[in-house]
């Protein structure tokens, strides 16, 4: 389960302070007639303010047993209720909550999460989901899709379970998709990645996780050879064409995070032949660019010292050099 403090579902306060308190739970005079029109009696008035204040704040509908006191008393004395303790027993009378709950539906021009809430989490889901892997930011972008089209956000449990079935969905089709531009030859590369050679110490899939040393000019020689040998496994880009960017990515450091022995237990060869492309186009991406950042860095040294050995050579010294 995706933590909720990491996403963007709305929460009651703990604690809020003198201006949280009126920028959020406020009554407006026309609220408060709104609120004396549809509920009778300081318990009905109460209950309903608080519906309605908490619905506009969250989202979604609270038990009214689960409202900090602090807000329950800040909006009772906005009504100049004489009871500030009073509240509709919604387990004895829940036909008056959802009463409250219709009136409000109808001043807000909202509708519940199952009056068409889950076809805007599906399509939001496997849009965001080509440049987003995060959980936390694909229910995030699902809590904001729903609130513009003003539908009721479901419970965080449920919404996180559908989020989380889709997200596997869509990285299902990813792994067959990857895995139907394989040849048996391709796929028997990458298994033996995993293989353990007679006599050494460390397999294919172990030596892609690590690194040759610092990426210095000093280390050249040793990055040099690490290109040379994951260029000749195999080369990815054209069957990683089609695939965002950003899932390689996650793919790749899905892949980093295992060990031999987790990916051998990978039931699904789809699945692990991805995770291993991806790592060995990402490796071979990173050692690329490090060696053209260290020829960079080896070509702006020469070119700084034959200005200086020019500038010697003339008589002339300046402290300066090309960057």
């Amino acid at each position: 389960m995706a933590s909720i403090e990491r996403t963007a579902y709305p929460r009651l306060g703990a604690r809020l302070t003198d201006q949280e308190l009126e920028a959020g739970y406020a009554l407006s005079d026309e609220e408060t007639a709104f609120v004396r029109r549809h509920a009778r009696g300081d318990s009905g008035r109460l209950s309903l303010a608080i519906l309605l204040k908490t619905r506009q704040w969250l989202g979604y509908f609270v038990a009214l047993s689960d409202v900090p006191d602090q807000v329950r008393l800040h909006i009772a004395e906005a009504l100049g209720l004489a009871d500030q303790n009073a509240l509709v027993d919604e387990v004895g009378r829940p036909a008056a909550v959802h009463r409250y709950r219709d009136a409000i539906r109808d001043r807000l021009g909202s509708r519940p999460f199952s009056h068409g809430g889950r076809p805007i989490v599906i399509g939001t889901v496997h849009r965001v989901a080509q440049t987003m892997s995060d959980p936390a930011d694909l229910i995030s972008a699902s809590v904001e899709a729903l609130a513009k089209e003003r539908i009721e956000l479901p419970a965080y449990g449920t919404l996180d379970r559908l989020v989380g079935s889709l997200r596997q969905e869509i990285h299902e089709t990813l792994y067959a998709g990857i895995d139907a531009t394989l040849s048996d030859s391709q796929r028997g590369v990458l298994d033996a990645l995993l293989e353990q050679p007679a006599g050494a110490q460390l397999n294919t899939f172990s030596r892609l996780k690590q690194n040759p040393g610092p990426p210095t000019l000093k280390h050249l020689r040793q990055w040099t050879d690490r290109l040379s040998e994951l260029d000749a496994i195999l080369d990815p880009r054209p069957l990683l064409a089609d695939i965002p960017h950003t899932k390689i990515r996650q793919f790749a450091a899905e892949a980093a995070a295992l060990e031999t022995g987790d990916l051998r237990d990978v039931c699904r060869p789809g699945r692990r032949h991805s995770l291993l492309l991806c790592l060995l186009h990402q490796t071979q991406t990173e050692t690329r660019g490090q060696l053209v950042e260290m020829f960079i860095r080896r070509m702006r040294r020469t070119r700084n010292r034959a200005v200086e050995r020019l500038q010697e050579s003339n008589g002339v010294r300046h402290d300066y050099c090309f960057v």
